[in-house]
């Protein structure tokens, strides 16, 4: 009888064991790669706030502008579907939430120096909350991949975050703080493209695309160290959407075949 029992636990161990191992992760590598892109689109929304009260490439920058706001809100939408399989990401969805609301109010307002200064300062709290939900992730799948993804990731940030802090300086919108944060994102992504380009196991369509943003990078960077910056607003807006383009397809180049 203790035989049988013995046989009939170990097989339904083994069954259960099985079946867990079936199931799909809760998070997957597509989940932190929309994370991620909550980072990059509230800046992507700062700047073009920015943009249209500078007038750069006004019709494109409102394009921009409502483009950002309906992909956060699916973005959120789909994180707080996440938070019934991924508890532990609830408060930094809640905290998001919070924040996103009060940059969308801003940003409903038509741009002067004062309102583009306060929507970058607002979305400068949705990307830090943005930031917590992406590690959230990344912790509950286990690192790997979502760590990688999340890392390279942050090069789409960062591609639209120096160029916000450009386009408020140029402006005159607290110059000395908009010029620190310009040279920290601009430090940061010349970092992060190098420690991208070291990760192990890249393969020749990653090495390309990393080619490819050095090259579009250095262009941006000599345009955004001229002085009397105005003239080179058009110059860097359009780079800007160069880059994010190419950073978002390396951030694609790193998800797992099956996650495309």
């Amino acid at each position: 009888m203790m035989r049988k029992l013995f046989v009939l636990l170990w097989a339904l161990a083994t069954f259960v064991a099985a079946h867990a191992q079936a199931q799909p992760p809760a998070v997957s590598p597509g989940d932190i790669n929309a994370a991620g892109e909550l980072r990059m689109l509230s800046q992507r929304l700062a700047k073009s706030y920015v943009q249209l009260g500078l007038e750069v490439l006004p019709a494109a920058a409102l394009d921009q502008l409502q483009d950002s706001i309906l992909r956060f809100e699916l973005g959120l939408g789909r994180m707080q579907a996440l938070t019934v399989a991924v508890p532990s990401a609830g408060p930094a969805v809640g905290r998001l939430r919070n924040d996103w609301s009060a940059l969308r109010t801003v940003v409903a307002e038509p741009a002067d120096r004062t309102r583009a200064l306060l929507a970058s300062q607002h979305s400068l709290a949705v990307l830090d909350g943005a930031e917590r939900l992406v590690a959230a992730l990344a912790d509950a799948a286990g690192g790997g991949d979502a760590r990688r993804i999340g890392e390279v990731g942050r090069l789409r940030m960062l591609s639209q975050r120096v160029v916000k802090a450009y386009m408020l300086y140029s402006w005159g919108a607290d110059t000395a703080a908009s010029h620190r944060e310009m040279e920290a994102a601009a430090d940061e992504f010349g970092r992060g493209l190098a420690a991208v380009a070291a990760l192990p196991g890249t393969t020749a369509d990653v090495r390309a695309e990393i080619a490819e943003i050095s090259l579009q990078w250095e262009w941006l960077r000599t345009a955004l160290s001229v002085e009397g910056a105005g003239s080179y607003r058009l110059v860097v807006a359009e780079a800007a959407e160069s880059i994010l383009a190419a950073t978002d397809r390396l951030v694609r180049l790193h998800e797992p075949p099956q996650s495309r």
